[in-house]
Order: structure tokens, then sequence, then C-alpha cells
């Protein structure tokens, strides 16, 4: 059986060479095992996992040992932790015998789009998973599949989950139905219990470089040129789904771009103040856009449910369609939690794009041949015209770093719930470049 890491669902996966390998040899491997079960007469499938004579283990693709019912998908944020997990479950699923993941039988489609009747996916827009949505799941794991070969269970943010809901998976991890795949996505392996951490096979995902990301970004968008490509792919330090935004979103770029102009021209307290009520302003702005492209992606699933088009008018929906969306719709207590991680994560990137134009000022004070995180020329002029002003200096160093220091601090204030404007006003008073441009 031929295995093609390179192509397929795996095109999908940036920069993760040997993630992909173990996943696509665990393709092949539940292919035959599925084989061996459905022709245990067959003389070329040996009854138990052993090499058919005049083969190798990858060789034959028979390497039973590659597959295994749990998995623990571990990465830092952006490095595609659940678009390995998806490409793996669509790699399971699919209807070609020779490619495991072949990215265009309606299998591998199905999957990707979100719609293949046995692969749940259980995500959340909440700090924390609910536990009603992890028992709906342990009571899913002991369906038989329906359509393909595995049910499979992907559990993004799992790093999310109570340790009370996690000792709920523990006995359908430890013991899972013959058929049924759990895949965990965590930030690393340390978040995991290790109860659960012991019970699955763990793959190790890195961060891809910026050529990677601008690499899949032009391949999968011709439309996206090359130049920006890079631009937003080290602007978004190699994480995907915010490259792709940039991309495909020049307002997002020009308030990135005013974000980092406010805050370079900080030189007094009064300015510090204006400039954080702005920024509070903007957040705001932006995690609301997100609740609501959440919004709108929630009820096009329920749409998509019911075979209708996500663009449908609600006068045109039949009364049970919109029995659904209304039951759909969040309570009070989950819309706050819900704008609460929207905020969180707002907030993360944010302080994450201040913390890249001090870095770039620290590569410039000294004199370091790495590329900068802000490629795009008004960002490198306001750099540059920054580090003119404040100096190269082993003082001015010094204060480079330490404003670093105090936006790492004000980040792990923010997710312990501080006081948003109060900490952003700290922020921006530490901030304060006192060098005024003559």
């Amino acid at each position: 059986m031929s295995i093609n890491p390179s192509g397929g669902v795996w095109a999908e996966v940036a920069g993760q060479t040997r993630a992909i390998s173990q996943l696509s040899q665990a393709a092949a491997a539940a292919r035959d095992l599925i084989a061996a079960q459905n022709h245990p007469a067959d003389p070329d499938i040996s009854p138990d996992g052993a090499t058919p004579a005049g083969g190798t283990d990858m060789d034959s693709g028979t390497h039973r040992a590659a597959m295994t019912h749990s998995w623990l998908v571990v990465g830092p944020p952006g490095s595609g932790r659940s678009t390995a997990a998806k490409a793996f479950a669509a790699a399971l699923e699919c209807e070609d015998t020779d490619n495991p993941g072949c990215g265009i039988c309606p299998a591998c489609r199905d999957v990707r789009q979100g719609t293949h009747a046995d692969v749940s996916v259980l995500t959340t827009e909440m700090v924390e998973i609910k536990f009603d949505d992890v028992k709906a799941l342990v009571q899913q794991a002991y369906r038989r599949p329906v359509r393909g070969e595995w049910n499979i269970i992907i559990i993004e943010d799992y790093d999310r989950m109570s340790e009370y809901s996690s000792n709920l998976l523990l006995k359908s991890i430890e013991e899972p139905p013959e058929r049924t795949v759990w895949v965990l996505c965590a930030p690393s392996a340390a978040d995991v219990l290790s109860t659960i951490r012991s019970r699955t096979r763990l793959v190790q995902l890195s961060l891809p470089s910026p050529a990677a990301v601008a690499e899949l970004l032009v391949r999968q968008d011709a439309s996206i040129s090359p130049e920006l490509a890079a631009e937003v792919a080290a602007a978004a330090e190699s994480h995907v789904g915010r490259a792709r935004a940039l991309a495909y979103e020049p307002q997002l770029r020009e308030e990135r771009l005013g974000m980092l102009r406010m805050i370079s021209q900080m030189h007094t307290t009064v300015e510090a103040m204006w400039t954080a009520a702005a920024l509070v302003k903007l957040v705001d702005k932006q995690a609301e856009t997100l609740r609501g492209a959440n919004d709108r992606e929630e009820r096009a699933k329920v749409l998509e449910a019911f075979g209708l088009a996500a663009d449908t008018p609600d006068s045109r929906l039949p009364r049970d369609v919109k029995s659904a969306l209304r039951g759909a719709k969040l309570s009070e207590t989950d819309a706050h939690r819900r704008a609460r991680r929207a905020s969180f994560d707002t907030w993360d990137r944010v302080l994450g794009d201040i913390s890249g134009f001090y870095r770039d000022v620290m590569l410039a004070q000294v004199g370091s041949a790495q590329p900068r995180i802000n490629l795009s020329r008004p960002a490198g002029e306001l750099i540059d015209a920054y580090v003119a002003r404040v100096g190269i200096g082993p003082q001015s160093l010094a204060q480079t770093t330490s404003r670093l220091e105090a936006i790492r601090k004000a980040r792990r204030r923010l997710m312990g719930n501080g006081n948003i404007a109060l900490d952003i006003e700290a922020l921006c008073v530490e901030l304060v470049d006192r060098n005024r441009a003559k």
C-alpha cells in the first residue's frame, strides 16, 4: 500500500514532516487492520499482524503497531493541531484503497467540511469545555460507524477540560470500542492528566517556519501573492489561522499597523492613557467580530444538517429548522463565557503583536541578522524611526528588555481575570517613550 504524506489531506498540514509521516503510517496500518478483519482467510494478510513473506513492515504497510485507538496531538498555538487531527481522520475514512488521505474522494471532502457522519469534533468558544458535552461524546464513543470504517472523535483544546471531565473520558480511552478512535489536541503533554497521557500515543507538532506557512497560503489560494504571504506569515509568527486572516482582511492589517504606530509614539502618561483606551476599544470591536463570525458558522452548520444553503433567509426556513436554530442558541451564562473566551484570545494576539514590535526593536539594537516579524515597509519604518529615537546603547537595550517583560506580565494578569482597562493602562505607562522626536 503506497503512502503519500506530501499530498492529499496532508498537504494542508504546514511544516510537520515527522508528524505527517507518523499519522500517514498509522492510517495505512489501520487500513490493513480492517482488511484483516474483513478477510481473515486471506493468505496475504497475517492474522497476528506479522509481515507477509517477501516484505518489510513499512514496505508492506502491515506494521500494525503504527495504529492505536487513542492519540494526543500537541503543539504550540498555530502549529495546526486541529488541522493535523482532521487530516488523520480523513485518512482513516478515505475511500481510496491505495492512498489513504487522497483528499479528493467523498469521504475526505466530507471530513474536511465537517459533514462526515462518523467524525465528531468537539471545540469550544468558552474558557472551559462543558461536562455535558464530554458526557455526550463518551456515549457516542460506543456507537458503531455508520458510513466508514472508524468512529472518530476529535477534541480540540483538550487543555480546557476540567479534571472531572477528563476522568469521565478515562475508561473509554483506556478500553476504547473496537472501531472508535480518540484524538485529543492540546498545547503540550504537560496540559494533559498523566492518566490520560499514559494511555495515548503522542504526536508532537512544532511551530512551522514562516516560509512553510507562506508556501501553504500561496498553494491554497493563488490570489495571495508570495510577498503578501511572506509578510503575513512573519507578522502572525507562523500561526497559520492568524496568517490567513491577515492575508484575506486588509482592514485587519491596517488595524494592526495603527496599533503599532500608537504604541511607538507614546511620549507622555496622558498619551499612554489615550492609547490604552483605544486598545480596549479595538479589542472589543475585533472580539465582537469574532463572535459574530462564530455565530454565523454555527447557523450554517445547523442549516447544512437540514440540507439548506448557509445563506437561506429566515423567511424561507421550515418550522423545524427554526426550532433547531432556537435550540442552538446559547444560554445567558454560555454567551458570557463565549464572550470572555473571544476577549482573551483577542488580547493574547494583540499583546503578541506588541511584543513582536519590541522584539524587532531589540534585533535592530543588537545588529542581529535574524528575520524581523514585521516585514511590511510601513511597519519597518516605524521600527527604524523608534530605534533612531531611543538609541542602541546598553541603556536603551535594557529599556527594551524591560518593556518586553512588562508585556509578558500583562498577558499573565489578563489571563488571570485581571481588570482589563487598568492592566492595559498600567502596561501603556510602562511602554512610554520619554525621548520625544525632535
